[in-house]
């Protein structure tokens, strides 16, 4: 039970790493310069792939073991990290935006991340008022997310019914995500560049951003909650 704790610590952790993707390009235009805000969103990745590194091993180690999981019921509750990472970074967007502004402007200034900058990163708090003509947009944000949240939880499932087959079971992640990285890739982030020709517009989609993934966590929850509610 403990090493299934840890693992959705490190998911919840993963995923909340990966929203503030969206506060690094916010800061990005912020500042003028929404190359910056990419590139040092590579520099997340790094986060990211080392939660990863530590993921992998420990959820092949309790396959072997046949340790994942006892009752699928404890995955609803371990699967409550997710949403409480996403809320913190939420609640702490604008520490988070500042903290990265400043980074993003040792880039800019010095094409570094060590050398002090001259300028000191001013957050915009202005409220911009929304559009219905996202809600597409937004909507297809939930569809390329809640595959994304729920597939490990799926997959540790399928690894408890099927354990024999455990490395197909683990190949499987790559279609979840694979959703995810089509619609992002194909649809979202061509949509964000055209967007980010309007700056007050784009900061604001950011933002927003950063709340939707907090929801589809909850939907996905709901989601996941009826998966194991058919196979119990």
């Amino acid at each position: 039970m403990i090493g299934l704790v840890i693992l959705f610590i490190i998911l919840g952790l993963l995923f909340a790493t990966e929203a503030t993707t969206s506060i690094s390009r916010k800061a990005g235009y912020n500042i003028k310069n929404p190359g910056s805000g990419f590139i040092f969103q590579s520099s997340l990745s790094l986060v990211s792939r080392a939660l990863i590194f530590m993921f992998m091993p420990l959820i092949g180690y309790l396959s072997d073991k046949n340790e994942l999981v006892s009752d699928y019921r404890s995955i609803i509750g371990l699967f409550l990290f997710i949403p409480f990472f996403l809320l913190v970074v939420r609640i702490f967007r604008y520490k988070i935006e500042a903290f990265f502004g400043n980074i993003l402007f040792r880039i800019s200034e010095n094409g570094n991340y060590l050398k002090k900058s001259r300028s000191k990163y001013s957050i915009d708090t202005r409220k911009y008022s929304s559009s219905k003509k996202f809600n597409r947009f937004y909507s297809l944000f939930f569809v390329a997310y809640v595959p994304y949240y729920i597939s490990w939880p799926i997959i540790i499932i399928l690894l408890d019914n099927f354990n024999e087959s455990r490395g197909l079971i683990l190949g499987l992640s790559s279609i979840f995500n694979g959703i995810n990285t089509i619609i992002i890739t194909t649809i979202l982030d061509p949509k964000l560049a055209q967007l980010g020709m309007f700056n007050n517009l784009i900061m604001k989609i950011y933002d927003d951003l950063i709340l939707i993934r907090f929801y589809v966590s909850i939907i996905s929850l709901f989601v996941l909650a009826i998966v194991i509610y058919y196979i119990n």
